[in-house]
């Protein structure tokens, strides 16, 4: 594979921001830049030759095999994320683009390393939501997450159906949501992303 050897375009390759990876059609590395060092550990000669997979965070195996394989099969896909194993055990997430190479039988990856941006300490955009609400409207929001009716809501709080069924308007405003399904797929997505 003449690309692999050409020293002006591993050159080239190994002075980029993001990481590079060509993989073969069975998934095996036949190219890594310097820029993996700085992101997994490895330097690029430990990574020549391991299967791309086995770098691969275990429950995100499926989801990049897949991913794999739409590359493979001529799609140009930019933005799918998942997260590998550095060397020292943590994850490291990352945001790709990819394409198949056709004269060349390589997908050829370019990473980013994003872990900051998915690990920020800092509140969630729920959390900031809920921040937003009025003293009333938090406590309309915990039993809107349970199954009270609003009638039930209402009873439970002292407050007229209506004042309720107002707080309950606003709250989906809020949070941008049309009912309660949308606001419980919202608090789902935080709980399983915690």
């Amino acid at each position: 594979m003449e690309v692999l050897n050409d020293v002006s375009a591993i050159a080239l390759a190994d002075s980029l921001p993001d990481a590079v990876f060509m993989v073969d059609e069975t998934g095996r590395i036949r190219y890594a830049n310097a820029v993996w060092k700085d992101i997994l550990g490895y330097q690029p000669t430990e990574l020549v030759g391991q299967f791309m997979l086995e770098l691969v965070a275990p429950d995100d195996r499926d989801r990049t095999q897949r991913e794999a394989g739409r590359v493979r099969a001529g799609g140009k896909r930019t933005g799918f994320e998942n997260r590998y194993r550095h060397q020292l055990g943590s994850d490291v997430h990352l945001s790709w683009s990819a394409q198949w190479n056709v004269e060349h039988r390589l997908r050829i990856g370019v990473a980013r390393n994003v872990t900051a941006l998915r690990t920020q300490a800092g509140p969630s955009q729920l959390a900031q939501l809920k921040g937003s609400l009025a003293p009333h409207e938090c406590k309309v929001l915990h039993l809107l997450l349970t199954e009270a009716a609003e009638k039930q809501i209402a009873e439970q709080l002292g407050l007229a159906v209506s004042t309720t069924h107002s707080y309950i308007t606003n709250i989906y405003r809020k949070f941008g949501v049309r009912g309660r399904a949308g606001l419980m797929s919202l608090w789902l997505k935080e709980m399983l992303n915690r």
